[in-house]
């Protein structure tokens, strides 16, 4: 094997191995949060097993949100706070996190601050999508037949405020 191919594939290999790092650990110190989900109905065989999901976070009705509308996409900052009433779920009671703020400018939170980056949908206006609307799951996963509405998202934010998708728990027939 001549020089330069080693060297090029010693990069290729630096590269990957940094980028896993780096996706590895984006989310690793980020602070959790929980996000209820609305009803979907998600069918496309080419994606694999997913979960679909929609989010009352995006599509917010509290001032500053509903009327923001953009041309192209552009990121915007949402605020959240937990819910006043605890909800019932299988693992044991949960704080939802709703929307109360939304900006256009990026936030310096302050500690009890939580924020959430998403993008504004151009042809809807006071639509926000944050990249977290699907969540694959295995083949054999009970989560799979699992509908948007009867399950509740457990969210990890980092440090960019990007959401991350750790887990889903399912909520009791009564909670729905």
């Amino acid at each position: 094997m001549s020089g330069w191919l080693r060297i090029v594939l010693a990069a290729q290999l630096a590269f990957f191995a940094l980028w896993g790092g780096r996706l590895v650990a984006s989310h690793r110190d980020g602070e959790v949060v929980w996000l209820a989900t609305e009803p979907v109905d998600p069918r496309d065989l080419l994606s694999g097993n997913y979960v679909a999901l929609r989010y009352p976070i995006g599509a917010p009705s509290v001032a500053g949100c509903a009327t923001l509308v953009a041309e192209q996409p552009a990121v915007v900052y949402v605020q959240l706070a937990p819910a006043t009433n605890p909800t019932q779920t299988a693992d044991g009671p949960i704080a939802l996190s709703e929307a109360i703020n939304c900006q256009l400018v990026p936030p310096s939170p302050a500690a009890d601050e939580r924020w959430i980056a998403g993008n504004l949908v151009p042809s809807r206006p006071g639509q926000i999508r944050y990249g977290i609307e699907r969540f694959y799951v295995g083949e054999t996963n009970p989560l799979r037949e699992a509908r948007s509405g009867t399950v509740v998202a457990k969210v990890r934010i980092n440090r960019a405020l990007e959401p991350r998708v750790l887990d889903l728990v399912r909520l009791p027939a009564s909670a729905r």
